[in-house]
């Protein structure tokens, strides 16, 4: 009896594994016989209750594939089209930053304090456009290409090593002739963001590091027309206007092909059909529905956020940032935090808000130690840098120390090659960071993560509390 029981226990365990593995069927209908698509739209219902339930379904969906877009988006419209703002360069064209990130940097929330940063969005709607990378001698860059969804791709000193090249970037339907002596990196969108970081790990390499900026160049193989038109910017407050930018993305820079089904049902929202976002939103039932739909994944989006990460020891590390599929409440939640993440092969960030004890890091109460037993394991370098938990920026302070890493002058290591970093408001010594008179968080990060980190070999011990 035993035996028997041991046996279905087995076989169930190798079904409920084949279930595991198992991927979705497909097929493609176009080589069965008189197989014929639908010519007409699908239904929306008469009754306005049911209506309005379905469509708030519809704009649930719409809302979580948008997100990412459509804060991308925003980001385009401001340095490429709209021409009255600050920050405006145009398409194809650098923006550099030309100051390490400190207190109240604007761009975004928790950047590095170690790398100078560049942005440039991509219109390669009239062709490819030629990427310079000049020679680093050794000094860490990435290029990091995102499209509108966020997804991630890299030419870097990881990916190419410093020596420098020429690239043609370009969609990957583009069939012309490459150049001699260029590279080809074939990109999803016609429309792409660069968020361009250049190692700098101290204020005296800054001329130098501004210099090699300047040496990265984009030359586009032709000129867009002028009378082009773009939405205005929204954000997932707005349903009516965040559904006009989806609708332009969707039409102007695409979706994987895989994804056609999904984004085939936002037509009921006026993206990608033949009515308008206008029209949908002049039935109230419709509008009532959406303004449902893009709350609730607002709430979605709002209370998964804390699961962007796998927790351990106090710390939490990336799931799988920067290569999203079709994991549309993930992508939301993490580029509802901050766009721009890159893949872990490249930029393995941890992240804690609490200490050994499970309490939340507060600079009011306490001072704190954290001891690594041996350093991140990077193929380029490592930083520990300090965040003020509501501002999500760097903290000020009279020193302008913000972080300790492998290029801290004078890093004290320990004779067992550990090294242990200390947080307090009166912050002295290479090996201690300055943090705030309240909550604060910590990232750690390492560029180009080593095997034994990828693998978690390597560890990373709890804050532990000082005593004052």
């Amino acid at each position: 009896m035993r035996r028997r029981i041991h046996i279905l226990t087995l076989a169930s365990a190798l079904i409920l594994s084949a279930m595991a593995q198992a991927e979705p069927r497909s097929y493609d209908a176009a080589k069965a016989d008189q197989f014929l698509e639908p010519l007409a739209e699908d239904i929306v219902p008469n009754d306005s209750v049911s209506r309005q339930l379905h469509i708030r379904h519809t704009a649930y969906n719409a809302a979580l594939f948008g997100q990412v877009a459509v804060l991308t988006y925003n980001q385009i419209y401001t340095q490429a089209i709209d021409r009255s703002t600050d920050r405006f360069v145009g398409f194809n064209r650098f923006a550099h930053d030309r100051d390490l990130a400190g207190p109240g940097y604007a761009t975004f929330k928790t950047p590095n304090a170690d790398t100078l940063y560049s942005n440039a969005y991509l219109d390669l709607t009239q062709g490819p456009v030629l990427l310079f990378v000049p020679p680093t001698g050794g000094r860490y860059y990435t290029v990091n290409l995102l499209d509108l969804y966020g997804n991630a791709t890299n030419i870097s000193a990881r990916t190419h090593g410093t020596g420098g090249g020429r690239y043609l970037l370009a969609t990957t339907d583009w069939g012309g002739e490459v150049p001699q002596g260029v590279t080809l990196f074939r990109v999803t969108q016609p429309y792409m963001w660069i968020l361009m970081r250049i190692e700098a790990e101290a204020p005296a390499v800054l001329p130098e590091v501004r210099r090699l900026q300047d040496a990265f160049t984009l030359r586009a193989s032709a000129t867009a027309p002028a009378n082009r038109s773009f939405p205005a910017p929204a954000t997932i407050e707005d349903p009516e206007a965040f559904l006009k930018i989806l609708d332009w993305v969707i039409e102007q820079a695409g979706v994987r092909n895989e994804e056609l089904a999904h984004v085939h049902t936002f037509r009921n929202l006026g993206v990608g059909g033949p009515r308008t976002v206008e029209e949908i939103w002049s039935d109230e039932a419709m509008q009532q529905g959406i303004a449902a739909g893009f709350a609730d994944a607002r709430a979605v989006i709002a209370s998964s956020v804390t699961q962007n990460g796998v927790s351990s020891d106090g710390w939490r590390e990336p799931l799988d940032i920067g290569r999203y599929g079709f994991n549309y409440t993930y992508r939301a939640n993490v580029n509802s935090l901050g766009t721009g993440a890159n893949v872990r092969l490249e930029n393995f960030a941890f992240t804690t808000f609490e200490d050994a004890e499970g309490e939340a890091l507060n600079g009011a109460k306490h001072d704190y130690v954290l001891r690594l037993a041996s350093p991140p394991p990077a193929d380029f370098f490592w930083s520990v840098t300090v965040y003020d938990r509501k501002s999500q920026e760097l903290v000020p302070n009279a020193r302008r120390k913000y972080l300790v890493s492998d290029n801290t002058e004078g890093l004290i290591r320990g004779e067992d090659g550990s090294v242990t970093v200390t947080f307090s408001r009166d912050a002295k010594g290479p090996n201690a960071i300055p943090i705030p008179d309240g909550g604060f968080y910590l990232a750690l990060r390492a560029q180009g993560p080593r095997r034994d980190m990828l693998d978690k070999t390597w560890r990373l011990t709890p804050v532990q509390k000082l005593r004052r």
